[in-house]
């Protein structure tokens, strides 16, 4: 696990529902942990990717969502489709540990899209996921500065910009920098 990179993961969705929204956006932050001549560790940032894929069923989304995530229709004019925008984050997901601020609702989406479309997420991420939130409640729980510890509390909390969030590639960005603060003596 220690030599495998770290894929720091954000999506937008339609919704809240897996069974019934879908994934409309994938930011991704490749990172791989390095140690320099002193031993010291660091995360580094090895790429970035990020993915908009035209929803199959937008008459299912809910228009909150739409509006948080910052969905306009002119903007996804470009976007891939649903397979072809899964499989192209699989691809860069090939072997890495999968982090996120809230694994369970990143993860629960992008297994059901994979199941419908034939894409098994299962295989292409390394076993091991990383709640960004479960570590920070694990190290901060006496922090009376945070009670929720969502990305938006951590990033004021650490300092962390993220002038564009709920954009999956702003949001995975946001997660890499507060999991290095996080990580940090």
């Amino acid at each position: 696990m220690k030599k495998r990179k770290l894929a720091f993961l954000d999506i937008e969705t339609t919704g809240l529902d897996p069974y019934r929204h879908e994934v409309i956006e994938v930011g991704i932050v490749l990172a791989e942990q390095k140690k320099d001549l002193f031993g010291k560790q660091s995360l580094e940032l090895v790429s970035e990717h990020e993915f908009k894929l035209k929803p199959a069923h937008i008459e299912t989304a809910d228009l909150k969502a739409l509006e948080v995530s910052k969905f306009h229709e002119r903007d996804w004019g470009t976007a891939m489709g649903q397979v072809e925008g899964l499989r192209a984050v699989a691809e860069v997901l090939n072997g890495a540990v999968f982090v996120a601020q809230n694994v369970s609702f990143d993860w629960s989406f992008l297994r059901k899209a994979g199941n419908e479309y034939g894409i098994d997420f299962e295989k292409a991420v390394h076993c091991h996921k990383l709640d960004l939130a479960s570590m920070a409640f694990g190290k901060l729980y006496d922090e009376p500065k945070l009670s929720r510890f969502s990305l938006r509390e951590l990033t004021e909390y650490f300092g962390v910009k993220n002038a564009n969030a709920h954009t999956a590639l702003a949001d995975a960005r946001a997660t890499f920098e507060v999991c290095k603060k996080l990580l940090a003596p």
